[in-house]
């Protein structure tokens, strides 16, 4: 069996390195699996990852969504490899797949990582109602990454519940679960013994940093001395950091780090905001880290963590109830060591490469099966 999995490109984002971590557990499936790229405008490190991988990258070099030499070299690409099914990741290659599907009866299959795509102006907006339109006659089969994304979408593609599988993205739990020493990296930080929340997530609409920052001031009354590290970069750095300035004293700016797993080892809980979430990785990271969590209950949130018993869930939204959360948590030493501890245990059993890996390969023999039959 030989499959074209595609994504744009690979700049260091969420749903492309659970791609770059998947795809050799995929081959190891005894699947011939290639990478397929629109373009390397985006590319960052991942590239550089991938590429020591030894699979195979194919770029179409795409300048943009409708760029008909792309297209061309989509098709004989296609034909050239003999690809028996196509599997898109994001929303401009599912556009690509399914017109792949339409003009040469290719098997396709696609994977919805998002629970809602956004549409501040009218060109994505398009986009958006193109992917749903794809969705319900451009695939074999989708793949959503949480159960919450396959009911979600299912009602706003008005497709069958059948036709979509609930596929959790898996994590490189070696990454994660390694004996590090606290106490040096938080001296190498420069963290001191200050309780230390950290919060990753890109600097972007509907991450919630504004929900955090209006937990500060209950949080700061409970635990004076606690310190929140921000991890991610985005559009909207310049005004989420004014929006923080009141709190500069407690607020630190990272940036983007490649050393998230030192830094989830370090801090003392991490907390996630967010208004919307379809599987939200950094939550399955600080279980892999054995780190509870404060996390608003949206999205795949709750198929992640289980209140009271890995971390807290709280509603999207409610900074008192985030502020008594984590002021809980810093406090309570042994709670906290016990809720990270459990969510260890529940995400090393749910969430490893090699299921995710495993069920795909069973979902692209499912596909091809169905079509011979």
């Amino acid at each position: 069996m030989r499959v074209l999995l595609m994504t744009s490109g690979l700049p260091l984002r969420g749903a492309e390195r659970n791609v770059v971590d998947v795809l050799p557990y995929i081959r190891a499936q005894g699947v011939d699996i290639h990478l397929g790229t629109l373009n390397t405008r985006r590319d960052g490190p991942l590239a550089e990852e991938f590429a020591r991988t030894g699979l195979p990258r194919h770029d179409l070099g795409a300048r943009r969504l409708l760029d008909r030499a792309a297209w061309g070299r989509f098709v004989t690409l296609i034909r050239a490899q003999q690809y028996d099914l196509i599997h898109a990741q994001d929303q401009d290659t599912i556009l690509f797949a399914a017109a792949a599907h339409w003009r040469l009866g290719i098997p396709t299959v696609m994977t919805r990582h998002v629970l809602v795509e956004l549409a501040p102006n009218l060109k994505k907006w398009v986009r958006a109602r193109a992917v749903l339109l794809a969705a319900r006659h451009g695939f074999d089969r989708i793949v959503a990454v949480s159960e919450a994304v396959r009911r979600e979408f299912a009602r706003l593609a008005d497709v069958p519940l059948a036709r979509i599988e609930t596929i959790y993205n898996g994590l490189n739990m070696t990454r994660f679960v390694a004996e590090y020493d606290r106490a040096a990296l938080r001296a190498a930080l420069g963290w001191g013994n200050a309780p230390v929340v950290l919060l990753i997530a890109a600097l972007r609409e509907r991450k919630g940093h504004d929900v955090l920052f209006q937990a500060i001031p209950a949080l700061r009354a409970a635990v004076p001395d606690v310190q929140i590290k921000l991890v991610g970069d985005g559009k909207l750095a310049a005004a989420i950091k004014a929006e923080a300035e009141p709190y500069r004293d407690t607020v630190e700016f990272m940036g983007e780090r490649s050393d998230v797993p030192e830094l989830l080892a370090a801090c003392d809980v991490v907390v996630q905001t967010s208004w919307s979430e379809a599987l939200p990785t950094v939550l399955i990271e600080a279980g892999a880290s054995a780190r509870p969590v404060v996390a608003t209950d949206v999205g795949g949130s709750a198929e992640i963590v289980v209140d009271g018993e890995t971390g807290y869930l709280v509603p999207p939204g409610d900074a008192a109830q985030v502020a008594a959360r984590l002021a809980e948590l810093l406090r309570d030493h042994d709670l906290a060591a016990r809720l990270g501890n459990q969510a260890r245990q529940r995400v090393l059993g749910r969430f490893s490469l090699e299921e995710q890996a495993r069920r795909t390969a069973g979902l692209y023999e499912q596909v091809l099966a169905a079509r011979q039959g």
